[in-house]
């Protein structure tokens, strides 16, 4: 077979393989990984059931795949992120924002996460999001590190608890977005609540890490 010939069918191919992993992220995202049937992503993809055998070996394949395309695609803004030099506060700034806008951007990552979480992360398992994830958490533990030499953070703030702090504080605006904006009379999907939410985020993050001007703890609120 010529060269151009190969290099034609591995174009098709790959580009068969993309459609059906697309097919399977918004259809998983929609109904759920349970309830999408086979039929189902070989009609979105516009392929015949075959296919999607030769490129994910069963539809649990396609489901594994789906979800580590989405932790890539995650990775790829928060390993930008990682950059060493940076300050806690530009860190948690940036990355807090960088939470909010992929999350804006991709609601079937939102929904695929809450269908995995229902499976008790039976999937995940097999994704390696440990090492998505470590740039980021060694990047927070050398700022936060800075920022205890120098006095300005609690020397009890773990770099872990803070990640979780931070994808909890920006997944929940999220995930239930349409019943607590109806709860608060706030659109939580407009640019102005995303803004001033992120704000919010970071400022509250960052209050409950620094110390005090006489280098204690802040008190608690009475109220």
């Amino acid at each position: 077979m010529p060269a151009a010939n190969r290099a034609t069918r591995r174009r098709n191919s790959a580009r068969t393989k993309e459609r059906i992993l697309r097919a399977g992220i918004a259809l998983f995202a929609k109904h759920g990984p349970s309830a999408t049937t086979i039929r189902m992503l070989a009609g979105r993809a516009g392929v015949n059931r075959r296919m999607l055998y030769y490129y994910f070996g069963s539809k649990e394949g396609l489901y594994r795949a789906a979800m580590r395309s989405m932790y890539e695609q995650n990775a790829i803004v928060e390993t930008e992120l990682s950059r060493p030099g940076l300050s806690a506060e530009e860190l948690l700034d940036r990355f807090v924002r960088a939470l909010y806008a992929f999350l804006s951007a991709h609601p079937e990552f939102v929904r695929l996460l809450t269908w995995e979480n229902l499976r008790q992360g039976r999937t995940v398992r097999h994704v390696d999001i440990g090492a998505v994830m470590e740039p980021v958490v060694e990047a927070l533990r050398v700022a936060l590190d800075r920022g205890k030499s120098e006095g300005r953070f609690r020397r009890d703030i773990d770099e872990k608890q803070l990640l979780i702090s931070c994808m909890s504080l920006s997944f929940f605006t999220f995930a239930n977005r349409h019943t607590v904006s109806r709860a608060v009379g706030v659109d939580l999907a407009s640019s102005d609540a995303v803004e001033r939410r992120v704000k919010h985020v970071v400022r509250l993050l960052l209050d409950g890490i620094r110390v005090h001007e006489d280098g204690r703890r802040p008190r608690r609120s009475r109220s």
